[in-house]
């Protein structure tokens, strides 16, 4: 496909420059502020208590960022590791020429597999497209040889932590408004990624970057794909529900979940309503650990899929299981967010009801979201309707492509990445 390969690099969109100041009128209201301690600390998960053990394991095997820069990216100075995922390492550095600092995220061996081309590609190909301040902005790229490939190098804004850090840490709890601006940042964000065509398909508090003025940024488009019903490739995708899901499974809508061949935006909606549920619990809304044992959560708390939604189920093997649950009862909404001494809100238990719903045709979308009376009732609040100015189409995504194409794709697109995003906040 090395004809396939040249047409999708021909016809991208120039490197997008922010958004004028004219679409930055909201407000953060001045009592609102997350203390950094907040950001630097707090309780966390089970299966996140490792998380510092994993890191020093890392460093002592050496597996951390070990830059080898060449000269092109000589002016970047690595100055300490700030995190770790399932598909590449982060580090703060310093830009010599700038004195200004940035994360840099390394991709390691990033064509060595095809999961990894085409996560690689995916993510440099939507930040190039997508330039919003509520949206983590790729400023560099650039790569290295590796043993077993290239390693790419992202260079992107640097936030002080990440929503993760805010909701469990145990010294203040998540007020209604500072819920409400968080949600209102996020649903911003994604408003300008779904007008450019594109689903997220992995948000999480870990991927919703924040600094102490509660500025939010979403972070992380390896999974991000055509948002349009029908188009993603059913065994592509089969592969990414049976092995992702230890990192996004209590976030993942049932279409997702089902295995459906065909969803849209509406997976997002519905993990913006788990987020909005673990701001207000301070845990996880729906903490499966498999896959069987999520559908028994969601069916407990949600109740049995209509006829019309297990018709569209084509998976027997998923229609079996949910069958199994056949006497499961939906929960209302204030027994599901229960927390004690808190009283949560008629809008925000009327806004979850519309994001978590079983059916995707049932969810609100981020236009009706956004204009919810949770959002609009804060003083925060100012009506913005800006949209991206490109919309992704087939032959802009990775999916459509072989890993040949696709490791010569990422070569193409670290290689011709010359303009250097600049701009102030």
């Amino acid at each position: 496909m090395s004809k396939g390969t040249s047409s999708v690099c021909i016809g991208w969109p120039p490197v997008q420059p922010m958004p004028a100041a004219a679409d930055r009128l909201y407000r953060r209201p001045s009592q609102l502020r997350t203390p950094r301690f907040m950001l630097n600390k707090g309780k966390m998960p089970s299966k996140q208590l490792g998380f510092n053990r994993v890191l020093d394991g890392l460093k002592k095997r050496q597996l951390l960022l070990d830059f080898h820069f060449d000269k092109a990216a000589e002016v970047y100075e690595p100055i300490r590791n700030i995190g770790v995922g399932a598909f590449g390492i982060v580090c703060e550095a310093v830009e010599t020429t700038s004195n200004n600092k940035v994360a840099i995220k390394k991709i390691s061996h990033a064509s060595a597999t095809p999961t990894l081309a085409r996560r690689t590609l995916r993510e440099i190909r939507v930040l190039r497209y997508i330039k919003h301040e509520n949206i983590v902005s790729l400023r560099d790229i650039f790569r290295t040889p590796g043993a077993l490939g290239i390693d790419v190098y992202l260079v992107m804004d640097l936030m002080e932590g990440s929503l993760h850090q805010v909701i469990y840490n145990e010294n203040q709890p998540l007020e209604d408004e500072l819920i409400a601006y968080f949600l209102y940042q996020l649903l911003r964000g994604l408003k300008y990624i779904h007008s450019a065509g594109i689903a997220h398909r992995d948000l999480k508090p870990s991927n919703l970057l924040v600094n102490s003025d509660c500025r939010l940024r979403i972070a992380d488009f390896g999974m991000a794909k055509l948002a349009s019903k029908g188009h993603f490739d059913e065994a592509e995708e089969h592969c990414f529900y049976m092995t992702q899901h230890v990192s996004t499974l209590p976030y993942r809508a049932p279409e997702l979940l089902f295995v459906m061949p065909e969803h849209g935006t509406a997976v997002d909606m519905w993990a913006v309503g788990c987020i909005l549920a673990e701001m207000l619990l301070k845990r996880e809304l729906f903490p499966g650990r498999n896959v069987s044992g999520q559908i028994k959560i969601l069916l407990n708390s949600l109740g049995k899929p209509s006829d019309k939604l297990l018709n569209q189920i084509r998976c027997e093997k998923t229609r079996r299981l949910i069958e199994h649950f056949h006497d499961a009862c939906r929960r209302e909404w204030e027994h599901v967010l229960f927390v004690p001494d808190r009283v949560v809100s008629e809008s925000c238990l009327d806004l979850m009801s519309q994001l978590v719903a079983l059916d995707a045709d049932d969810r609100i979308d981020i236009h009706q979201a956004i204009n919810h009376p949770f959002i609009t009732s804060f003083d925060f609040y100012v009506p913005l309707e800006s949209s991206c100015p490109f919309k992704v189409n087939k032959s802009a995504s990775s999916m459509y492509l072989q890993i040949e194409d696709c490791k010569t794709a990422c070569h193409y697109s670290t290689r011709h990445w010359k303009h250097r995003v600049e701009y102030s906040r």
